[in-house]
């Protein structure tokens, strides 16, 4: 790691393509864009559990859980995002993320293999508005590793997701969804 300072990466952009395929309970390849988006963000959210010695004198601090999930507010709000939001209970999703940084020199990439959409879509009605809609991903820790393709999302046990930055993306995922749902499901 070399953290320090560097003008290069002080100017990462928003936007980026958030694209998403269902693993199960109906297992499709193909991977479907979500469309423009207003604003993402990924929350990698730990509970700390503060330890004490035998005098009370605090000695460490320790995960004690994780949530991670991924809110973006979608431009569009057509009947298939609606739908999206009105039909996700039940169903697993594999969800890549790839956004420009850098001077458009870097690509930043998220993969979270398995995720749930929270069900439910709100929808504003407002004279002389853009109406939005937010979907909220959650990372689920998945109970086994796996091997992928592109290898640079290979999944690490109990790590919902992965980020990987290059001069060349990665691209989506290319292994099947049916393969993935049956090692992480």
């Amino acid at each position: 790691m070399s953290l320090g300072k560097s003008r290069r990466r002080i100017n990462v952009k928003g936007g980026g393509t958030l694209q998403i395929r269902e693993l199960a309970p109906n297992a499709s390849d193909a991977f479907f864009d979500l469309g423009y988006l207003l604003s993402s963000k990924l929350t990698d959210e730990h509970t700390i559990v503060e330890l004490s010695d035998e005098r009370g004198d605090f000695v460490d601090a320790k995960s004690g859980g994780r949530k991670v999930h991924w809110e973006t507010v979608l431009k569009q709000s057509g009947i298939d995002e609606i739908n999206l939001l009105k039909n996700a209970e039940g169903k697993y999703y594999d969800v890549y993320y790839s956004v420009k940084t850098a001077n458009d020199t870097l690509v930043q990439e998220v993969s979270l293999c398995i995720c749930k959409i929270k069900p439910g879509p709100v929808l504003e009605f407002k004279s002389a508005t853009e109406r939005t809609i937010q979907v909220t991903l959650y990372a689920l820790a998945p109970d086994s590793g796996l091997t992928r393709t592109p290898p640079a999302f290979n999944v690490v046990i109990h790590e919902p997701y992965v980020v990987t930055e290059g001069a060349t993306p990665n691209g989506t995922p290319t292994d099947t969804a049916a393969s993935v749902a049956a090692a992480i499901i």
